[in-house]
């Protein structure tokens, strides 16, 4: 996965173009977003926490 940082140089997210997925971790939390072959998104979010 590639990390994407904004300009202050903190994470933003990881993206991996292969399997066409974006993880965004905030707080203990982590929402992932997969790109479908037919052009939709699937959003799955998950707590680390628990």
């Amino acid at each position: 996965m590639q990390e994407i940082r904004n300009s202050r140089g903190k994470l933003v997210c990881r993206a991996d173009r292969k399997s066409k997925t974006v993880e965004i971790a905030v707080k203990g939390n982590v929402t992932v977003i997969r790109f479908t072959s037919d052009g939709k998104m699937k959003v799955t979010n998950i707590d680390k926490a628990a």
